[in-house]
């Protein structure tokens, strides 16, 4: 597996590299422009950069690359455990980029946040890219380049437009709305969204060891 990640962060720092300032500049001119608040900027950082992991298994695809590494001492299984460690671990950095940011745009802006709302509610964005990572791999190992393709664009444009419509409209929402989250507390939201999150990785790994069981190369 060791091999399979150096891999996969050998290619991330030739092909990412460029994605990663292109995601940078759009969000600073975005907060600029006034369209997206930093919080969005977090989000959108974070869950585009996701999308690279769907990346890696494409390359694994071209030129019957899978038979090669399959020829390799690495076994279906360990495979998929590299695609979730690589995932999550590049999820992280793209976080944490977004959050430094995100963090910038905020004191050089307007907006007055609490510092620990401001952090719990980065957490949160950071869950819902674990979230689509969830979806995202099970079905990329499932279905070809082509397909996938679509898959991920509809994933995408639904992740966006949750994220950004949640960042706009919060204060908007009815009160018995906000009472009834507001019973759980920040902190029992916070536990409630990680419990889900990692239940949903657990089903999504399962599903993708059975799916990695089953492909023919």
């Amino acid at each position: 597996m060791k091999g399979l990640l150096i891999k996969d962060i050998r290619l991330l720092m030739n092909q990412g590299k460029m994605l990663f300032l292109m995601l940078i500049a759009v969000s600073l001119m975005l907060s600029v422009m006034g369209v997206a608040s930093p919080l969005f900027v977090v989000s959108y950082i974070t869950i585009i950069f996701s999308f690279f992991t769907s990346s890696t298994i494409s390359y694994d695809e071209y030129d019957n690359c899978y038979l090669f590494l399959m020829a390799l001492p690495v076994t279906r299984k360990s495979y998929v455990n590299e695609k979730y460690l690589f995932g999550l671990l590049t999820t992280i950095i793209a976080w944490l980029v977004g959050v430094v940011v995100g963090a910038i745009l905020l004191l050089a802006g307007k907006e007055h946040a609490n510092s620990l709302d401001w952090i719990g509610q980065c957490v949160m964005c950071m869950l819902v890219a674990w979230l689509f990572l969830s979806v995202m791999i099970p079905l990329r190992l499932k279905f070809e380049a082509e397909k996938a393709k679509y898959i991920n664009m509809i994933l995408l444009v639904v992740c966006v437009l949750i994220v950004f419509v949640g960042s706009q409209m919060s204060p908007y929402l009815p009160g018995h709305i906000v009472a009834f989250f507001a019973s759980f507390g920040k902190g029992g939201i916070l536990l409630l969204s990680v419990v889900i999150t990692v239940a949903a990785m657990i089903v999504s790994y399962a599903f993708s060891c059975h799916i990695m069981k089953r492909k023919q190369f």
